[in-house]
């Protein structure tokens, strides 16, 4: 392949045809048409434009439109059946719902070692480069639930009577571990009861009780609404409705009477270039629309036999003639070409079906528009680096001529 760059056009040889692309008839031939436009999902067509260019559209909204991603997690109690590492993965996809323009990239610098139990000190984390969220669930059932309630009840007031006599700190935790002990003593003896009931029943009723079980139980589900935003520095005066995950019901984690997540999540700036975290769309694709031609008439038996052929339906009858009722429906399945029904497929190699879906932190009008911004940066570097390039060639060559003269 080769490029030759000029004023007016750049032609490409590639496989013995020459592509010609003249920006003048570019901007007059390209347009776009919005197909359809939602919170989350756009879709439309791109005409005047090579597969190429396309293609580096996708790219860019997968690897370069930056977003906020939980990045550094401190984990300080896991008795979960999920593993640290498969638990710290699915936090890192959990989509921050934050514009990532108020943030800077945090530097990268390695982790000082410390203590196991001591959480690492991060000396490049600021306000204006990381979010910090803390997530504390413990799973329990809702009689103790209820029994915690009431014995917190019972320590405040108790904490308030005894702040009033003066009574020592250490009367107050004897108690508080009593009451946790009795909690502990009565759970122990409904899960003996559960044990010695489900061996009673049959088989067949085991899913049953599990399912029940896991109604009583308060906590089971670990969600993404359990993160709680811890502001830094001056974050909450900047973001005083909060910042939460895009959805609040995703899934982490599930937990058993008893388990416990407790850990610590830093969020900072990246794209999709370092890791598929920071990707802000699900899907990011496009596809050539079809060229469908009828080269004769057909019988009406004949037509609807091909109408009930094509299983997208992008075949109709009306008024008796046979018509091409949506083509772009048509998934290249080649059903139509299979019997003679006359029937020409083909590629239109300048227009693309393009559809975009975002995970909800940027709206996806918005990521093309900066996926546009991004490509033209791209070009003007790319400008900038092929004229210094001509240029150093030019020094290079006029000093040779120079000293073969001499």
């Amino acid at each position: 392949m080769s490029i030759n760059v000029g004023k007016e056009k750049i032609s490409q040889v590639l496989d013995g045809e020459i592509l010609e692309f003249n920006p003048n008839n570019f901007s007059e031939n390209f347009s776009i048409e919005i197909e359809k436009l939602t919170k989350d999902r756009m879709e439309f067509v791109m005409r005047g434009i090579e597969a190429p260019l396309a293609n580096a559209f996708r790219r860019i909204l997968l690897s370069d439109i930056p977003t906020i991603a939980i990045e550094t997690i401190s984990i300080k109690n896991n008795t979960s059946v999920i593993q640290d590492e498969v638990l710290a993965h699915r936090l890192g996809l959990i989509p921050i719902n934050v514009d990532p323009k108020h943030f800077q990239y945090r530097p990268k610098q390695p982790l000082q070692k410390q203590d196991k139990n001591s959480r690492p000190e991060i000396s490049n984390a600021t306000e204006e480069n990381t979010l910090l969220f803390n997530l504390h669930v413990r799973c329990l059932k809702k009689t103790d639930w209820e029994k915690i309630k009431k014995s917190r009840e019972l320590l405040l007031q108790k904490q308030e009577q005894n702040k009033e006599m003066n009574i020592e700190k250490e009367e107050e935790e004897e108690k508080e571990n009593k009451l946790n002990v009795e909690i502990e003593s009565g759970s122990e003896s409904e899960d003996e009861q559960e044990e010695s009931e489900i061996d009673e029943r049959a088989k067949e009723c085991v899913e049953k009780i599990l399912t029940q079980r896991a109604k009583t139980l308060i906590n089971h589900r670990v969600l993404s609404s359990d993160l709680v935003w811890v502001p830094i520095g001056n974050q909450q005066t900047l973001f005083p409705k909060g910042i939460k995950p895009v959805l609040p019901d995703i899934l982490i984690a599930k937990l058993n009477e008893g388990q416990e997540i407790d850990l610590e999540c830093e969020a900072v700036k990246g794209t999709g270039r370092d890791h598929a975290k920071w990707c802000p769309v699900c899907t990011a694709s496009y596809r050539m629309l079809p060229s469908i031609k009828l080269k004769r008439e057909l019988t009406k038996n004949k037509s609807k036999k091909l109408v009930k052929t094509c299983p997208m339906k992008v075949f109709d009858i009306e008024d008796g003639l046979l018509e091409i009722k949506n083509s772009r429906k048509c998934t290249m399945c080649r059903e139509c070409l299979r019997g003679d029904y006359g029937v020409e497929l083909g590629l239109v190699k300048n227009e693309f079906y393009f559809w975009i879906e975002s995970t909800g932190i940027i709206p996806p009008e918005e990521l093309f528009q900066q996926a546009l911004e991004i490509f033209k940066e791209k070009c003007v570097n790319l400008k900038n680096n092929l004229q210094n390039f001509t240029q150093k060639k030019k020094e290079f060559n006029e000093n040779e001529e120079e000293m073969n003269y001499d």
